[in-house]
């Protein structure tokens, strides 16, 4: 994968990762807890591909990419290991929002998860602006700012790998 090829799949990953901010917050505000629930999922998921495309590092199912994150930031210090935890848990609880009817969600859950989601955007950002500084600006400006509407009072913490 070359740089260029590189840059534009992250760039496609933080696309994503905005989109599902953004429907998040429609979510949200519609009180379709379930489907918001979702949203934090993919918010993550996204983020982390995009920390792997801009290593060059490509999976193609769920648990290839928390595997692959693990091995290649987690285990090396590069992230923490609660962002690997927060990512099964999310995952865990999506497949809950998408398969099971039964399982009812309120605000609380969604409440509850958006400050990890929050952190683990944050440490991806952080660490890609650093690797890639100005080339991503545009891209991980406007994340920024939907976290910042998602999660409004949050206080945001430099350098929180």
């Amino acid at each position: 994968m070359g740089d260029d090829e590189r840059l534009s799949a992250v760039a496609d990953e933080l696309g994503l990762l905005l989109d599902e901010l953004r429907s998040l917050a429609a979510n949200r505000s519609a009180g379709v807890h379930r489907k918001g629930v979702t949203n934090l999922y993919y918010a993550s998921f996204h983020a982390v591909r995009a920390l792997l495309a801009a290593h060059g590092i490509e999976s193609r199912t769920h648990e290839g990419t928390q595997r692959l994150f693990a091995a290649h930031f987690v285990k090396p210090h590069l992230f923490d290991h609660t962002h690997l935890k927060t990512l099964g848990r999310l995952e865990a609880d999506r497949l809950r929002a998408d398969y099971q009817g039964y399982y009812r969600f309120g605000p609380e859950d969604i409440d509850q998860s958006l400050g990890e989601v929050g952190a683990l955007s944050d440490a991806v950002l952080d660490y890609l602006s650093t690797r890639e500084p100005g080339t991503l600006a545009e891209p991980i400006a406007a994340v920024r700012g939907a976290l910042a509407v998602v999660i409004p009072t949050r206080h945001r913490g430099q350098g929180s790998a």
